[in-house]
């Protein structure tokens, strides 16, 4: 199976509550601003992890500053694209983008003998992102789930705007390809293909849920609290997890569910997530924790 991994910096996507430990969630930054050279050193020492593991003649690595960037093995089965400051990285294969066809553009293509009109799923991707993409955050999120529920196909990609300072992930429904999220004690989120690719995630590092979308918040927010105009709020906000899965009524999307993993000291080592009337096998499973650290343990779901 390939590998590839992104690690983003605080500054640019803060995971849901819970999935940081009680450590870093009580940091308000990892980094002060101009220590953007610390950021950009430890970025490149997670990426060279899963980098390390690809095989050489097709790993590639990008590193895009303020602490962010991209590991993959490049195949059929795996690709990067970048456009206008849009990166992204799609593991899998993907039958119908809704609203983009594809198949009738290649055999168009075909006919014209002409070359094909995307390079790989990663570049069709691109194209969906800006489908639904928009300068307002709210919207761009509920336009990205309404077209995610569309999507016909295997997949796990990650979306790295540049330019909106956001930050999507998403895996779909069947858990068809594997997808893995941890965050780091320097508050650092790592989105990858393989488990020990996360490096510096332990205890924290867990399956990302199937059929969810990660959205990214922006860490400046405008506000007005009335006839006294716009206040800028510099808080330090978490990012969403939100389900693409229609619920029994076929009007709502499905709840997702925090499963807490607790120590016996009752510390907060991240959390266990899963879209609410899934079916769902649970196990305990042994947790390697640093040195010091109290052994725990945790409930997750088997069957993704």
């Amino acid at each position: 199976m390939h590998h590839w991994l992104a690690v983003f910096d605080r500054e640019t996507a803060r995971p849901p509550e819970g999935l940081e430990s009680f450590k870093v969630a009580a940091k308000p930054h990892a980094f002060p601003g101009e220590d953007e050279s610390k950021a950009e050193e430890l970025c490149k020492a997670k990426l060279s992890v899963a980098y390390e593991h690809s095989k050489p003649e097709a790993r590639n690595m990008a590193v895009l500053g303020h602490g962010n960037g991209f590991s993959f093995e490049a195949s059929p089965y795996c690709s990067y694209a970048k456009r206008e400051g849009v990166h992204v990285v799609l593991a899998g294969e993907v039958s119908d983008w809704p609203g983009i066809s594809a198949v009738a553009a290649a055999h168009d293509a075909f006919v014209r003998n002409e070359p094909p009109p995307e390079q790989n799923d990663a570049h069709w991707l691109l194209d969906f992102y800006t489908s639904f993409m928009s300068s307002n955050a709210d919207d761009t999120t509920d336009k990205a789930l309404e077209c995610l529920a569309k999507v016909q196909g295997s997949f796990a990609f990650v979306i790295y705007d540049e330019q909106q300072k956001r930050v999507f992930a998403a895996r779909d429904s069947e858990g068809g390809q594997p997808l893995y999220w941890g965050a780091t004690d320097e508050g650092q989120l790592l989105l990858g293909s393989h488990l020990n690719d996360l490096d510096g995630c332990e205890p924290t590092a867990t399956r990302f849920p199937p059929g969810t979308l990660f959205a990214s918040t922006r860490h400046t927010i405008a506000y007005s609290p009335g006839n006294q105009g716009w206040v800028i709020n510099e808080g330090d906000w978490p990012g969403q997890l939100l389900s693409f899965l229609v619920d029994s009524d076929g009007q709502h999307w499905r709840g997702i569910k925090a499963i807490p993993r607790i120590n016996s000291r009752g510390q907060l080592f991240g959390a266990v997530y899963k879209v609410a009337s899934m079916k769902q096998v649970v196990e305990t499973v042994e947790v390697h924790v640093p040195p010091r650290a109290e052994r725990m343990q945790y409930i997750e779901g088997s069957k993704q």
